[in-house]
């Protein structure tokens, strides 16, 4: 018994996330009325984090989440001395850098819903008065590394009190984690049942890195994505390409083929031309008279004086034409013979095949040829 072989897999390695604590985070919910774009908002957002944070744009890790639709704005902030220099650095090659709760506000929940968040050393009450909005409420209590359980069901009752009337409370034992086997958007996370899916746009938007630096990797990821596509144009041309020259060999060979075959065949359809072209001509020598009196008898009436038939030939071989040999000491009347005889409505063609001059005699020869049918026999004959 043979062992089986190894099979080797190459999968992409999954996104690096970010998820930074929650209690570093301050957070407010802002309207935004009728905003219209992201880009609006996310202007209604900063100008709303500069009035009510006590330090500038500059000096916070800040980010914001909003959906289409949707009358307000969840807004949070951090200050950037809360973080060390290499926690900092360990984000540059990050897909997202957010707290923890950002992961879950996406997720679909209903009205008055309470999502409560164990993130070990804390909990975030995550509370949702209006299912089509944004969280009326994020809130985060600390808690010791020591905290027996009644202090944490102390604290759980506490933010559900903070929070307000709620329909549905759910616990999370288990933080907000990538999900790969989601197809709902570009990045999906996972916390026990919950689920939230983030297009590239929005994960933009909940980050907390410097917008600038955000802005670039935006057109970075653009280019990237222009450049994979013109990658992958190329290559379906090249394939294109490789497939019409291999249809082209194809067809080489194909029309190769045919032209032996035709060689092979060209023996057997000659003989078959023979005999078809044999059987015509039997067909015609019996069916069919040869008239030499009654053409000759057409020709001659519209013979010139001065012209003289010096031979008239009728032969089986063709039954409706005639060679006419002749003469005459005026050259013009040949052409003038020529145009009579084709005025005959039983004539179909006539040719000069031959005229030469000597002596002030002209000589000539003329094939006259009949149309099929049109010569009658002679009814005394």
């Amino acid at each position: 018994m043979t062992s089986p072989k190894p099979r080797f897999t190459f999968e992409a390695p999954p996104p690096k996330i970010v998820l930074l604590p929650d209690a570093q985070f301050f957070t407010r919910v802002v309207p935004v009325g009728d905003a219209g774009t992201a880009v609006d908002v996310a202007t209604q957002a900063e100008l709303a984090l500069e009035a009510l944070a006590p330090f500038p744009l500059a000096q916070m890790y800040h980010g914001h989440f909003w959906k289409e639709g949707a009358k307000h704005a969840l807004i949070y902030a951090a200050y950037r001395k809360r973080f060390t220099t290499d926690q900092a650095e360990d984000w540059t090659d990050a897909e997202v850098a957010m707290p923890s709760f950002a992961a879950v506000l996406k997720a679909n929940v209903g009205r008055a819903t309470t999502l409560v968040l164990n993130g070990g050393e804390s909990l975030t009450a995550v509370h949702w008065n209006d299912a089509d909005d944004v969280p009326a409420s994020v809130t985060t209590r600390v808690l010791p590394p020591e905290a027996s359980d009644a202090e944490r069901t102390a604290a759980r009752d506490e933010l559900l009190r903070a929070a307000g009337e709620s329909v549905k409370v759910e616990d999370v034992d288990v933080l907000p984690a990538y999900d790969p086997e989601s197809d709902d958007g570009d990045i999906a996370f996972r916390a026990g049942r919950v689920t939230a899916a983030f297009t590239r746009e929005a994960l933009d938007a909940v980050d907390v890195r410097d917008k600038e630096d955000m802005a670039a990797r935006r057109r970075g990821r653009s280019r990237d994505l222009l450049l994979w596509r013109i990658f992958l144009g190329s290559v379906a041309a090249i394939v294109f390409a490789l497939v019409l020259e291999l249809a082209t060999i194809g067809g080489k060979f194909w029309q190769k083929g045919r032209v032996a075959l035709v060689n092979q065949r060209a023996p057997m359809v000659a003989e078959i031309n023979k005999a078809n072209d044999l059987a015509t001509r039997i067909e015609e020598l019996s069916t069919k008279r040869l008239l030499p009196f009654e053409m000759i008898d057409l020709v001659k009436s519209k013979q010139p004086p001065s012209v003289v038939f010096t031979r008239v030939t009728a032969t089986s071989e063709a039954l409706y034409t005639l060679d006419v040999r002749g003469q005459t000491n005026v050259p013009n009347d040949i052409v003038a013979y020529q145009s009579l005889l084709n005025g005959l409505p039983e004539v179909q063609e006539v040719t000069v095949v031959e005229q030469d001059s000597r002596g002030g005699l002209t000589t000539f020869r003329l094939k006259v040829v009949f149309k099929d049918g049109a010569v009658k026999p002679d009814i005394q004959s």
